[in-house]
């Protein structure tokens, strides 16, 4: 089975936080990167935080919760992110995933 996942930078790349929409089968959110950190957190479209759901890359703990969050969906969006970063030596404007 071949699934995908579609993420797009909106707004500022340059920030101290980037916010991400993501698109997967019939799911879709967003999610905030703050860079110097390296923590991610679902968000809204606004950037807001969803509940108090922590994913730290530095330490790799996964804190808190939130609601309708897909925490294991979560994680491949930030390794996605990640991955594109590694590339580009900062936040991506996009950040694509394929899986077969």
């Amino acid at each position: 089975m071949t699934a995908s996942i579609g993420i797009w930078a909106h707004g500022d790349l340059t920030g101290d936080h980037v916010l991400y929409r993501w698109e997967a089968d019939q799911d879709a959110g967003f999610v905030a990167f703050e860079v110097a950190t390296r923590r991610f957190r679902p968000a809204d479209a606004g950037g807001r935080p969803i509940g108090d759901l922590v994913l730290d890359v530095v330490s790799g703990d996964l804190t808190g919760a939130a609601d309708g969050v897909n925490q294991r969906l979560l994680s491949q969006v930030v390794a996605s992110i990640l991955r594109g970063y590694a590339r580009v030596g900062g936040p991506p404007a996009t950040a694509h995933a394929y899986y077969h």
